[in-house]
């Protein structure tokens, strides 16, 4: 499985990146050391913030419509082995124990036509 990721590391942050995710937007990564969290700010290239967020494990970066920006990709901060392991279950039977509890049904994109 190819997993795609915006490459940042624990010892660069904080920082400043460009990223292409259907435009091309600067992406700055901090840390809250007082309460031990990350934040995004997203800005076009002009230097408009276009939204600041926390990131949450599980939870869509940019989880509603912004005026300005167009990514044409979910971010979305998981453990990749997280997803391998999903892909080896796979196929198993979901059961009395496991359904609404462990297992979710997890919606994603809406898919345009």
């Amino acid at each position: 499985m190819d997993l795609f990721y915006l490459p940042v590391t624990v010892d660069e942050v904080p920082v400043q990146k460009d990223f292409m995710i259907g435009e091309t937007y600067s992406f700055l990564f901090l840390y809250n050391d007082r309460k031990d969290f990350y934040t995004c700010t997203i800005a076009d290239l002009d230097g408009n913030v276009l939204i600041i967020t926390k990131i949450l494990y599980g939870a869509v970066l940019v989880d509603s419509v912004v005026d300005g920006l167009n990514l044409n990709r979910l971010i979305l901060p998981l453990n990749p082995q997280e997803i391998e392991q999903a892909s080896v279950l796979q196929g198993q039977v979901v059961n009395e124990a496991s359904f609404g509890s462990t297992i979710l049904l997890l919606l994603g994109n809406v898919i345009s036509s």
